[in-house]
């Protein structure tokens, strides 16, 4: 029997066993698809992030939730396991986001039978993914400009999935900047659950373990993903989707917070043990305080001469 909540749009306080704070999921994101991208966006982005938006767009359910804005998520391991925490943000799954406090349920899923996401079979084709048929896709587009000098997106994540550990269809997470994807975990594998493959990137919350208390069989760690904008373009656009490949069973969710911009040279997946070390990007606004800072010194060495 999959544990879901009977109101869809309710505010879900999910009170997690061993957390230093209560893991609050809220679905109520709007009526429609404009305000749900709106709330969406505001939720995700960081406080000065230096993205200034001009538009978003939602491709989701609303009715069967299949989005939320959620705080407080601190997960402690009973098992002796890393601790999970990632800041407050948005939460976009492949079926339902309404999600319960514990594991019980190996095949928990939404069932959506909705449609895929037309970029993303193809880069799950370009990449030579198990399976490329998506489905039940769930997205947040944003344009945006960013002041001058910038040169990169970064963000922090967390993916579950209940395709761990044995399934073998590819439930799949993409950040695309300027239309580049750059979800790859270190090993190479698209941010996603493949039986054999990558299963190190995730820490084992099958049923019965009891190892934290969410729903999901496999959790990464909570890390960061940073990406190049296209300085050819004026405009910028992020797209973060997530969906299913194949069939509509087993959900997967990702968690996403601190959506910013900033200057730095490396890309990609970072942190954790299986990861890079991240790069603390320069946040764009002190790259222009640098800036004036040297054109001020500038104007008083020309005035002292």
């Amino acid at each position: 029997m999959n544990k879901r909540f009977a109101v869809a749009g309710a505010l879900l306080a999910l009170s997690i066993s061993g957390a230093a704070q209560a893991l609050t999921i809220d679905t109520n994101i709007g009526a429609n698809a404009s305000e749900a991208a709106t709330n969406l966006t505001n939720a995700y982005l960081a406080p000065s992030s230096g993205i200034n938006v001009l538009s978003s767009s939602y491709v989701g359910q609303l009715t069967s939730p299949q989005s939320a804005t959620y705080s407080g998520f601190n997960l402690t391991s009973s098992q002796g396991g890393p601790n999970l925490q990632i800041g407050n943000g948005i939460f976009l799954t492949s079926g339902r986001a309404d999600i319960a406090q514990t594991n019980n349920d190996a095949s928990f899923d939404g069932n959506l039978g909705t449609a895929g996401d037309a970029q993303a079979t193809a880069e799950l084709i370009a990449k030579g993914a198990p399976a490329s048929d998506t489905r039940d896709a769930n997205s947040l587009t944003i344009e945006f400009t960013v002041d001058p000098g910038v040169n990169q997106i970064s963000s922090s994540f967390l993916f579950g999935s209940d395709e761990f550990p044995d399934q073998g269809v590819t439930d799949f997470f993409m950040f695309f900047i300027d239309d580049v994807n750059y979800a790859f975990f270190n090993d190479g594998s698209l941010v996603s659950f493949v039986n054999g493959v990558n299963s190190a990137n995730f820490v084992n919350n099958q049923v019965g373990s009891g190892n934290y208390g969410i729903e999901y069989d496999g959790l990464s760690l909570s890390l960061g993903i940073t990406g190049n904008l296209d300085l050819s373009r004026s405009v910028h656009t992020l797209k973060v989707v997530i969906g299913d490949t194949s069939d509509s069973i087993y959900d997967s969710g990702v968690f996403l917070s601190g959506l910013k911009a900033g200057t730095g040279t490396n890309v990609g997946v970072c942190g954790g043990p299986n990861q890079p070390p991240c790069d603390v990007p320069e946040p764009g606004s002190m790259l222009l305080v640098g800036i004036g800072l040297v054109g001020l010194l500038a104007r008083r060495r020309a005035k002292q001469a």
